[in-house]
């Protein structure tokens, strides 16, 4: 029990140090809102012209729901930590971890989760405002249960993207120069989840590609849970399969770390 009180401790002061550069975090969902912007105008002058009204089995009010929340969301989802991992097993700084009774993952995991608690507080609130002002919500009908379910598969998809990109920091054991390869499979994993726009718009056939990938799990199903897409069985199903993708890059970023240890020669420790 005494053991936890050293991750609670991370949590806790990785909460404070994002409230103390609250700054940095204001302007960079300032930053974000500009894409945002962009995207509701293209998608706007789409709907204008097309004489249907559905595109990609959205109707207008869901789609600008979907790349709103998809636009926050992918702020929400982004790590960041590969950055440090990468350092510490560049430079040294993982030493201190082996010689300490504490564990790199879940330290990284409290610091990263720490973070994402006041992140997720402030943009759930300004997403809710904007929404309801805007009237986007009329056209989707959200409800108490759905929110709660998009709660659940939000939280599922944060683990879920935390070990995959936690997988993804090991490479840093055999690439000495990381830092093309991190931003190249972050814009990628981005696109992939729906962070961009939706899915549907590679087609059918890509469609039943990415249904058996973990990326999609990370944006894209939680936000159909909220434009009102999915219902039921559907949900289920990829909650499901989330948990099942958290299983399995968890066991797979275990193996690339102990795989990669046997590699470290903590230079510059």
């Amino acid at each position: 029990m005494k053991s936890w009180k050293k991750y609670a401790a991370v949590f806790t002061l990785s909460m404070a140090s994002t409230m103390e550069y609250r700054m940095n975090f204001l302007l960079s969902l300032v930053s974000g809102g500009f894409a945002i912007l962009i995207q509701y105008f293209v998608w706007t002058a789409v709907y204008r012209r097309g004489a249907a009204g559905e595109l990609f089995g959205y109707r207008y009010h869901q789609m600008i729901v979907y790349i709103i929340m998809a636009g926050v969301l992918s702020k929400v989802m982004a790590t960041g930590f590969e950055w440090g991992i990468a350092s510490d097993i560049k430079d040294g700084g993982l030493s201190k971890y082996l010689v300490q009774p504490v564990r790199y993952l879940p330290c990284q995991m409290m610091g990263f989760f720490g973070q994402k608690v006041i992140q997720i507080f402030m943009v759930g609130i300004l997403s809710f405002v904007v929404l309801n002002v805007c009237g986007f919500t009329a056209g989707v009908g959200l409800d108490v249960p759905r929110i709660g379910l998009l709660a659940v598969t939000v939280f599922l998809a944060l683990l879920l993207n935390c070990f995959l990109f936690y997988s993804i920091s090991a490479l840093a054991f055999w690439v000495t120069e990381v830092w093309a390869i991190f931003v190249g499979l972050g814009v990628a994993a981005n696109i992939l989840s729906g962070g961009v726009f939706p899915l549907d718009v590679f087609g059918p056939v890509a469609q039943a590609i990415f249904r058996v990938l973990p990326f999609q799990y990370v944006i894209y199903f939680p936000l159909n849970i909220l434009t009102g897409k999915y219902d039921g069985a559907r949900i289920l199903e990829g909650i499901c399969l989330q948990c099942v993708w958290i299983l399995l890059l968890s066991l797979l970023a275990m193996f690339l770390w102990k795989a990669g240890m046997r590699k470290y020669i903590a230079v510059g420790g």
